[in-house]
């Protein structure tokens, strides 16, 4: 009777032990399982949703840096070309001795010195543009393409014979690699070590610079789109307003990038 009392608490102890070995592994796989499929879940949720918010972070800081610059050298060159189409146009003959306005201390070579400056300022930054931008900026291949294309409108616009348009008289284009080299006599290196346009201020002196002449000889073609024009220019003067009407259009996409960041 003895034995048959000390094998059965035997195997209530062996039973006892499986029973707390079983409970031990089951709660071992429950923590693995929620793990596996909660926590784990968890954690890549959260670290998708962190990538995402680095993502439009780097997006916005992208586009802060590009559509600032590009919109105020497009809005820049596109109100002087306003300017020219008014009355400016005057101006840019070097037989110009009238004022237009009394009150307008306006010359010849300060009006086409600055328009050749915003001329370059437009090209240098899009020049670096097209070099250095993420496109992560864009939220679709549409939206890119669509940017890209008014871009380059613009350079088409000054460069492209025969033009779209029926017109006389003597034309002057600026080709696309013309507007490459100033785009790239223009950049220069601020004290972030980033690439941006030569102040006003230097562009003067390189200008002026006797000794460099190589400078003053890129921006030949562009004065002479611009010397002398009037509205009987036929040719030039429809580059110079097709140039204006494909800026309008550039600004528009600026303008729809910069709205991502204000939102």
């Amino acid at each position: 009777m003895e034995w048959l009392i000390q094998a059965f608490n035997e195997k209530s102890i062996i039973w006892l032990l499986l029973s707390s070995i079983v409970a031990m592994l089951s709660g071992f796989v429950s923590s693995w399982l929620t793990y596996t499929y909660i926590s784990r879940r968890e954690i890549l949720e959260k670290s998708e949703l962190e990538n995402r918010i680095k993502k439009q972070e780097r997006i916005r800081q992208e586009i802060i840096r590009w559509s600032n610059p590009i919109l105020a050298s497009v809005q820049e060159l596109k109100g002087r070309l306003n300017n020219i189409v008014d009355e400016g146009y005057l101006v840019l003959s070097k037989d110009y001795e009238r004022q237009i306005n009394s009150s307008w201390s306006i010359s010849y070579d300060y009006f086409m010195n600055s328009t050749l400056y915003l001329f370059g300022q437009y090209f240098c930054w899009t020049r670096m543009l097209e070099e250095e931008l993420n496109f992560e900026l864009f939220e679709s291949q549409i939206e890119k393409d669509n940017f890209f294309f008014a871009m380059r409108k613009v350079s088409k616009s000054l460069s492209t014979f025969p033009p779209s348009y029926s017109c006389s008289g003597r034309d002057v284009q600026i080709f696309r690699l013309q507007q490459r080299v100033i785009g790239e006599l223009l950049v220069t290196v601020d004290s972030k070590d980033r690439r941006v346009v030569i102040s006003y201020a230097d562009f003067l002196k390189r200008l002026e610079d006797n000794s460099d002449d190589s400078f003053k000889q890129h921006f030949f073609p562009l004065q002479n789109l611009l010397e002398d024009i009037n509205p009987e220019s036929g040719c030039r003067w429809k580059r110079l307003l097709s140039a204006r009407q494909a800026l309008k259009e550039l600004e528009l996409q600026c303008t729809d990038l910069l709205k991502v960041v204000k939102m």
